[in-house]
C-alpha cells in the first residue's frame, strides 16, 4: 500500500539502516492519462496468456477449503507505517491486544500465514520483512529483500511468501521454514501489489510503473510466464475463491477491470462509487469489499449484480480485510489512526479500534493461542508405562500431540479445550514434562506439567527372637522394610501366613487366624521402618522346626527387583525354656 507522507526519522532500538527511497505515495493523485481499455484483449495477447493464467478450478477450490481450527481466536493485524509497529486487535471484541514495535521504517502491508501462526510485515523503508510470531507477538525473524517493498501474499500451503519490491522491479520468495529469501523474480516496473491464486500456482502481480501491466508468476519454476498490459495503473488485485477471475482496481478510476483468468482477456468493467486503494472479496466471492480512500468509506459490490452499497468509514481508508468466516470486515482508517469493524451482516460499523501512527495494510487470522498445562493427575506412574493420565490447562482442544518427556508420545490421549486424557508410554524412572502441542503450538514446561515414572525396591528382613519362660514362653518376630530407591515409597504391605498350629498377635500389624500383614509407609529412598509380632510356643509341637517367610505383597511405586522381597527364619521349640532360631 502506498501513502503520500513522508517517511519519518527511524526509532527505538531496532531501527534499521536505510537505503532512502522516496516518499510513499498515497493513491490520491492524478490518474495517467491515455492507458485505460474496457475491451476485451487482443486474440494475440489471450493466446500467449491462456496457459499463464488458466488453472483447474476444482483443484483451485480444493485448495482454498481449509479445515477449521479448534479455539481460535480472529485476529486483525495492522501496520502503522507512521509508527513502524504493527498493532494487534482481537476482532471480536475491537480491543488493542498488543502492539509489536520496531518492525522495521514504514511497515506498508501484512500477510497472514494460512495456519495464523505467523504474519510477514514489509518495510518500503528498511527493505526487509518483519516476520511476526502470533503466539506471543513478537518478531520471530527479519528478511533481508529488495529495495521499497509494499505488499506481501503467503502462498496457500503456507511454503513460501512473496514481496513485491517496487524500488527494484522484482519479486522476493521467502521460504517460510528458513525465513531466507530462496528466489528473486524480475517483473514489470513498479510492482505495487500482488495476489496469489486459491490453488497457489500462480502469482499476480500489478506492475504499477510503465504504463501499468500485470505480471503472471509460475510458482513451480518462479518465473514470469505473462504479462497482461492494462489501460490503467494497477493498485490492487483479488482473485475469486475458485480462480477463475481476478478483479483489478487501478488508480484513480472509479471502475474495476474484470479479467477471466481461463481466457486470459478483460471480460468486464464494472462501475464502483469511488476510486479503491485496495480489495478483498468474502470467503465465497459474492461480495467485493472496497477501500474507497479519496470518498472515505468501503463500497460493497455485489458480484452477481453488479450493484453497490457504501459505508461511511474514518478518514482515508486504505486497506481492508475480511475475516475467514465472513461475518466480519477491517479497514484501515489512516486519517484517524484507526481501524474500523463492520458488520458484514447488516453493513454497519460496530465498532473503531484506535491504533498506530498511519495505519495502512491489515490483515485477518484466525490464531490459535498456545495450549497451556496446569495439572496432572495421577502426577506418577510405573516405569512400564500404562497410566491413564488427565491432563488439565486451557486451549487443549485439537491436540495433535501429547509428550511425557521429549520423543516419549503418549500412547493414546483425547482431548477436550480444558483438559485431555492421555496414557503414559513406557519411560525411564524419574520426572518429565507432560507436554500438549495442538495448532497453536507446544505448551510451555513448568511444574505443574511435572510426571514421575517412579519405582521402590521394597528390601524385607526378618529376625526371630526366642522369648523363653516357664510358661508363656513366644518367639518375636521382627520385620524390616527398608526402601532402597530409586524412589521414596509410598505405602507398603509385607504378609505372612504362619504354619500350623501357629497362631500370632501384634501391636503393629494385622492378624487375622494365621494370617499376618503388617502396613509402611511412606519411607524416604535409604529409610527402614520396623514391625513385630509375637507367636507362643505353648500350642507347638516340641522338637519340630517351624518355618515363617513374609514377604512383599504390595507396595507403591512399583517394585521392579523381587529378588529380596521376602526372608525366612525357622525356629524349634525344645522346651519352653529352650527355643533355637536359625
Amino acid at each position: 500500500m502506498s501513502s503520500s507522507y513522508p517517511l519519518l526519522p527511524p526509532s527505538g532500538p531496532a531501527a534499521r539502516a536505510l537505503s532512502a527511497p522516496g516518499p510513499l505515495r498515497r493513491r490520491t493523485g492524478p490518474v495517467p492519462t491515455g492507458h485505460r481499455r474496457t475491451v476485451a484483449l487482443s486474440a494475440v495477447v489471450g493466446l500467449a496468456l491462456a496457459g499463464a493464467l488458466g488453472g483447474n478450478v476444482a483443484a483451485a477450490q480444493a485448495a482454498s477449503a481449509s479445515p477449521s481450527t479448534p479455539g481460535g481466536v480472529t485476529t486483525a493485524f495492522v501496520a502503522d507505517a507512521g509508527s513502524n509497529s504493527v498493532s494487534v486487535v482481537d476482532v471480536a471484541t475491537g480491543a488493542l491486544k498488543a502492539t509489536v514495535a520496531d518492525v522495521g521504517y514504514g511497515p506498508q502491508g501484512v500477510a497472514a500465514a494460512p495456519d495464523g501462526g505467523h504474519v510477514y510485515v514489509p518495510n518500503i523503508g528498511s527493505n526487509n520483512v518483519a516476520v511476526i510470531d502470533t503466539e506471543t507477538d513478537t518478531l520471530a525473524a527479519d528478511v533481508a529483500v529488495g529495495a521499497s517493498p509494499t505488499a506481501a501474499v503467503v502462498s496457500p500451503d503456507g511454503s513460501r511468501v512473496y514481496v513485491a519490491n517496487q524500488g527494484t522491479d522484482t519479486v522476493s520468495v521467502i521460504d517460510t521454514t528458513s525465513d531466507a529469501v530462496v528466489g528473486t523474480v524480475t517483473v514489470g516496473a513498479g510492482p505495487d501489489a500482488l495476489a496469489v491464486s486459491p490453488d497457489g500456482s500462480r502469482v499476480f502481480v500489478a506492475d504499477s510503473g510503465g504504463g501499468g501491466a500485470l505480471s503472471v508468476i509460475d510458482t513451480a519454476t518462479d518465473a514470469v510466464t505473462g504479462t497482461l498490459p492494462l489501460g490503467g495503473v494497477p493498485v490492487a488485485v483479488a482473485p475469486t475463491p475458485d480462480g477463475s477471475r481476478l478483479y483489478v482496481a487501478e488508480q484513480g478510476a472509479a471502475s474495476l477491470s474484470v479479467v477471466d483468468t481461463g481466457a486470459a482477456v478483460v471480460v468486464d468493467t464494472v462501475a464502483v462509487p469511488a476510486a479503491p486503494y485496495a480489495l478483498a472479496l468474502s470467503p465465497d466471492g459474492s461480495r467485493l469489499y472496497l477501500a474507497d480512500g479519496p470518498a472515505n468509506s468501503v463500497a460493497v459490490l455485489d458480484t452477481a449484480s453488479g450493484t453497490t452499497t457504501t459505508i461511511p468509514v474514518g478518514g482515508d481508508p486504505q486497506g481492508i480485510a475480511v475475516t475467514p468466516d465472513g461475518s466480519r470486515v477491517l479497514v484501515t482508517d489512516l486519517g484517524a489512526a484507526s481501524v474500523s469493524t463492520i458488520d458484514a451482516g447488516d453493513d454497519q460499523v460496530v465498532g473503531a479500534t484506535p491504533v498506530g501512527a498511519d495505519p495502512a495494510g491489515v490483515a485477518v487470522a484466525l490464531t490459535v493461542p498456545a495450549p497451556v498445562v496446569t495439572g496432572v493427575s495421577p502426577a506418577s506412574g510405573p516405569p512400564g508405562g500404562g497410566t491413564a493420565v488427565t491432563v488439565a490447562g486451557s486451549h487443549l482442544s485439537g491436540a495433535t500431540g501429547i509428550d511425557f518427556g521429549p520423543g516419549k508420545p503418549a500412547a493414546s490421549f483425547s482431548c477436550g479445550d480444558q483438559s485431555c486424557t492421555a496414557v503414559s508410554p513406557p519411560g525411564a524412572v524419574g520426572t518429565v514434562d507432560v507436554r500438549v502441542t495442538t495448532p497453536g503450538g507446544t505448551s510451555a514446561t513448568s511444574q505443574a506439567d511435572q510426571f514421575a515414572y517412579t519405582a521402590a525396591d521394597v528390601g524385607v528382613t526378618l529376625a526371630a527372637t526366642p522369648r523363653p519362660a516357664l510358661l508363656g514362653g513366644s518367639i518375636v518376630y521382627t520385620v524390616t522394610v527398608t526402601d532402597h530407591g530409586p524412589s521414596a515409597l509410598t505405602s507398603g504391605t509385607v504378609s505372612a501366613l504362619l504354619p500350623t498350629p501357629m497362631a500370632g498377635s501384634s501391636g503393629d500389624c494385622a492378624v487375622s487366624g494365621r494370617g499376618v500383614s503388617c502396613s509402611v509407609g511412606p519411607l524416604a529412598v535409604g529409610a527402614s521402618a520396623t514391625r513385630q509380632f509375637t507367636v507362643p510356643v505353648g500350642l507347638l509341637t516340641l522338637g519340630l522346626p517351624y518355618t515363617v517367610t513374609v514377604g512383599r505383597s504390595a507396595s507403591s511405586p512399583v517394585d521392579l527387583n523381587p529378588a529380596n522381597d521376602s526372608a525366612s527364619r525357622s525356629c524349634t521349640v525344645i522346651t519352653s525354656l529352650l527355643i533355637n532360631c536359625s
